[in-house]
């Protein structure tokens, strides 16, 4: 089953990134890279967790997975370049699942825009989330999956 999709939220990026930069007709590929990153950093992020934290499912390669945790490479763009932009729950283990169908579809985009965006100044689509956004995000996601064991 699909848990959430970056192009599902292409027009959206797409619209922002348009008026921000004054741009009209065909984009280039650098272009559209930039709008599919920010279209996908919010599943990004937490895929990124997910593979942090070693709860990736069994169809994610290892070793990709690894330049994620090495920092070689964010998790956006693994999503991006590994899962097609698609988020799966068999790219979750089964385990983690209940946690991820809660909170990823509850709270979890509110901790998101309070670690990684200023709606005043970045709106949701204008974000392209580094090291930093993530290890604030972490500790929202690492709280929030502690109180959920808890129950």
């Amino acid at each position: 089953m699909t848990l959430e999709r970056a192009d599902w939220h292409w027009d959206s990026a797409e619209k922002q990134y348009r008026e921000k930069n004054n741009c009209s007709g065909a984009l280039t590929d650098e272009q559209q890279w930039e709008i599919w990153l920010k279209a996908a950093n919010h599943i990004g992020l937490f895929l990124w967790w997910i593979i942090d934290r070693g709860f990736e499912g069994e169809n994610l390669d290892a070793g990709e997975c690894d330049m994620v945790r090495n920092g070689q490479m964010t998790g956006t763009e693994f999503f991006m370049r590994y899962c097609d932009g698609k988020l799966w729950d068999d790219d979750i283990r089964e385990d983690v699942l209940p946690f991820v169908n809660e909170y990823f579809n509850g709270a979890y985009l509110n901790d998101y825009c309070n670690c990684c965006i200023d709606e005043t100044e970045k709106p949701l689509y204008e974000v392209i989330s580094d090291k930093a956004d993530y290890e604030k995000l972490r500790e929202k996601i690492d709280t929030a999956y502690r109180t959920f064991l808890l129950k």
